[in-house]
């Protein structure tokens, strides 16, 4: 989804719901200091978009700045910066034509990632997606980052992600901005759906059903940690994307991969954008869990 450009707001009134799949809890896995960490924005949005969760980790020293990353419309990538002697490096990426769609954008991390091995060696890296940039990040591991050129996955985080779909509502603002077959993605409907004893949703919507047709083919070593929010106003929402959408995840990659954890973060600053703008508690959790912070 699109960003504002609010600044990080250091008040902590939320609470969270935290949910752990697997035996290894996601927030303690160890921090390798020479992995970098890619920033995915969502639809609409910029390499400046993700930049509020991750500044303060650069003022406290826990990271440093690394790479600027275009990604232009006909998929060349052009870098600014170095990763030389930097510990924690962040990589910021944006997509210069920023309504291109999930599955395009999953297309343009495989050519961002190409180019990180290739002219900066880089072997292992971690990701953070916010909003449709998780999206784009669970579909590239699942159907491009098995292939040559690509390095490891190690630590994914996902925030806010519409693995099942995008709240009917919030399309409005949309028309005319995106092509057709993205606005088919703003399908979901608040408490409509569920998940099974499984985990498995009882309704599974086209853009669901892409990741779930290559369910096996996630990166089993990887860590993921699923972050999302609930606005307690009734839709079991952030506004945009219900926790249901988001909570899917678990039943694709879940069981699969080394590590796995959920937290739902409630309060005044959980809605969809808040939740990477101005949310202390989001901040806290990926510190930890990146750099063990």
């Amino acid at each position: 989804m699109a960003t504002n450009s609010a600044k990080p707001n250091s008040q902590p009134s939320v609470t969270h719901k935290t949910q752990q799949t697997k035996h290894q809890s996601a927030n303690t896995v160890s921090a390798k200091v020479n992995v970098p960490t890619l920033m995915i924005h969502g639809v609409g949005g910029t390499f400046e978009s993700e930049m509020p969760m991750v500044k303060q980790a650069v003022q406290k020293g826990y990271a440093q700045w690394g790479l600027v990353v275009h990604v232009k419309a006909d998929g060349q990538v052009t870098t600014r910066g170095s990763l030389k002697n930097k510990p924690n490096p962040i990589i910021l990426v944006r997509f210069d034509n920023n309504v291109a769609g999930e599955l395009q954008d999953a297309k343009w991390i495989k050519n961002v990632l190409t180019t990180l091995k290739t002219k900066y060696d880089v072997t292992e890296y971690n990701i953070v997606g916010h909003s449709m940039g998780a999206y784009a990040a669970v579909y590239y591991e699942k159907y491009y980052s098995h292939e040559a050129n690509q390095p490891k996955l190690d630590k994914l985080v996902t925030l806010a992600g519409p693995f099942d779909g995008i709240i009917t509502e919030r399309k409005t603002r949309w028309i005319g901005r995106v092509s057709d077959r993205i606005l088919k993605l703003w399908d979901d409907t608040p408490n409509l759906n569920r998940l099974t004893a499984t985990g498995k949703p009882k309704i599974i919507h086209p853009e669901y059903q892409l990741l779930l047709n290559k369910r096996n083919e996630f990166p089993s070593s990887a860590h993921v940690l699923n972050m999302y929010g609930n606005l307690k106003n009734g839709t079991n929402s952030d506004g945009t994307v219900t926790n249901i959408s988001s909570e899917s995840l678990a039943y694709l990659i879940g069981s699969r991969v080394t590590s796995f954890r959920e937290k739902m973060i409630t309060g005044y600053d959980a809605s969809h954008y808040g939740l990477h703008n101005d949310n202390a508690e989001v901040r806290q959790e990926l510190y930890k869990f990146l750099w063990n912070k």
